[in-house]
């Protein structure tokens, strides 16, 4: 049966026949861990999961070489070891960046290693020593030029995304913060963030804040129906979306058509899920007008690399349930 309206549309059918080959595009269960390659450390806290995930292949959400080498796998609950250049874990590091020495006198008291500094250019650095003299910091990833060991089992069955999960459109003004407030919600697998409900053939990030296009900066949300559900994913939207309900055309401090917010639902279903959310929502607003708008989800279409999973690349925590407060800028 169709779960989509529109270009999003996609049918059920029978789970193809694998021969231990996974591919783009597979939704996949994978146990796995990280290791230095020179010191044998596991990789410490980060700001993804690691151990028991699950994934769709080649969708972002964990280091490249994750996704790279679940194409190598073979074989059903076997661990294979695969040793992992810098490029393909968390980058190469950027002599421009750090470490750099900066004069006690130039530098705020009470740093200590460890500490996060912004730079007066927006950036974040790690202070990494401390003398009587200076204070390195240093603007790179924690790991990056380090090369690691990745130990992986495949724990279940590929199968197409498209078959095993479902799809959900929902905008709520810069779409940075509210693709990480999804990323954190168990069972949803994978995220992309881009424009919804436009009339121009894929327009770029300039044409859609011109406010020219239609469009509104949206997530797609591809969840497993097994370990969560369309009620839920609107119970999300609506907490993250908050008093801006009320708000015409606005979150936050941005404003503009392109930060309209929505639920698109892909099915009759997800309709009758999204305009039930709605009139709960109603219940609770003292009379205010609502000002979210719920319609048949139309063309979604991806905005460029550098926007998917913005903030956990620039070290926000993406793990399942975390708590802490999603900053969609400083």
């Amino acid at each position: 049966s169709s779960l989509g309206v529109g270009r999003l549309a996609f049918h059920r059918s029978a789970v193809r026949t694998y021969m231990g080959m996974v591919q783009a595009g597979d939704y996949v269960r994978v146990k796995y861990g990280l290791a230095d390659t020179l010191t044998g450390d596991a990789l410490g806290e980060t700001v993804f999961d690691v151990g028991d995930v699950s994934l769709v292949v080649g969708k972002g959400g964990f280091i490249p070489g994750l996704h790279a080498r679940l194409a190598e796998i073979n074989a059903m609950n076997e661990q294979q070891a695969f040793e992992l250049a810098p490029s393909e874990c968390f980058g190469e590091a950027d002599p421009r960046l750090g470490p750099v020495r900066v004069p006690r006198a130039q530098a705020p008291d009470g740093l200590t290693p460890g500490t996060m500094v912004k730079l007066s250019n927006g950036l974040k650095a790690r202070v990494t020593e401390v003398d009587s003299e200076a204070v390195t910091i240093d603007a790179n990833h924690p790991h990056a030029g380090k090369a690691f060991t990745l130990t992986v089992e495949l724990a279940s069955q590929p199968q197409p995304a498209d078959i095993a999960l479902e799809k959900a459109v929902f905008a709520g003004g810069c779409f940075w913060g509210l693709e990480l407030a999804f990323q954190r919600e168990p069972g949803v697998i994978s995220t992309a963030v881009g424009y919804a409900q436009g009339q121009k053939s894929e327009p770029s990030y300039e044409q859609v804040c011109s406010g020219s296009t239609g469009h509104t900066e949206a997530v797609l949300v591809l969840f497993d129906p097994e370990v969560t559900n369309y009620n839920r994913l609107c119970e999300l939207f609506w907490e993250r979306l908050g008093d801006n309900r009320y708000l015409l055309n606005q979150v936050g401090n941005d404003q503009g058509t392109q930060y309209r917010h929505g639920i698109y639902p892909q099915s009759d279903s997800q309709m009758e899920s999204a305009l039930a959310s709605l009139e709960a929502a109603r219940k609770t607003s003292a009379g205010k007008k609502i000002c979210t708008e719920i319609e048949p989800s139309e063309t979604f279409w991806m905005a460029e690399d550098y926007h998917q999973q913005y903030l956990m690349k620039g070290g926000q925590d993406a793990r399942k349930e975390a708590q802490e407060t999603i900053r969609c800028y400083g």
